[in-house]
């Protein structure tokens, strides 16, 4: 996919990032995604197989300063434990709220396989793994891989 492409893909997805944004003091993830100085990557990895089937792989990452990503995950959780009236001090074992970031990954996926092309008739999930800087999508298009496929997506080699 290329560098032009990808970064049409992250222009969508940031202008509606912040429709999905809650209301919040601490930036959401949408927040940070929007912002042009965010170092959010993606990428789309393709795999077509000798017998036609289609793979893919989906990867968002934060850049070096992931610090503003890590501030929008975890201000849900202070502001959780605030509302629980527990201290700071105290060691409460509570996971990040990925909900509006892993909405934001799967808007991106979405968006790049539209404007790639590449699974034109949807696709299917295979595995995922979201984490607050990262995230990977692995998926196979519901159709087989026709010439023009492997004229444009042809694989690494």
């Amino acid at each position: 996919m290329s560098a032009s492409l990808r970064l049409v893909a992250l222009m969508s997805a940031a202008a509606l990032l912040p429709q999905l944004a809650g209301c919040s003091s601490a930036p959401s993830p949408a927040d940070v995604m929007a912002r042009p100085d965010a170092k959010i990557r993606d990428r789309l990895s393709t795999n077509i197989a000798a017998d036609g089937l289609k793979l893919f792989t989906y990867t968002v990452m934060t850049g070096n300063d992931s610090s503003m990503a890590e501030e929008a995950v975890n201000a849900p959780l202070r502001q959780s434990r605030q509302q629980q009236g527990r201290s700071p001090g105290r060691a409460v074992a509570m996971q990040p709220d990925l909900t509006e970031w892993t909405e934001q990954i799967e808007l991106g996926l979405a968006r790049t396989l539209e404007m790639s092309g590449y699974c034109r008739e949807g696709s299917v999930e295979l595995s995922r793994l979201i984490e607050r800087d990262r995230a990977e999508i692995r998926g196979e298009c519901n159709e087989g891989a026709t010439e023009e496929d492997r004229r444009r997506f042809a694989n690494p080699g």
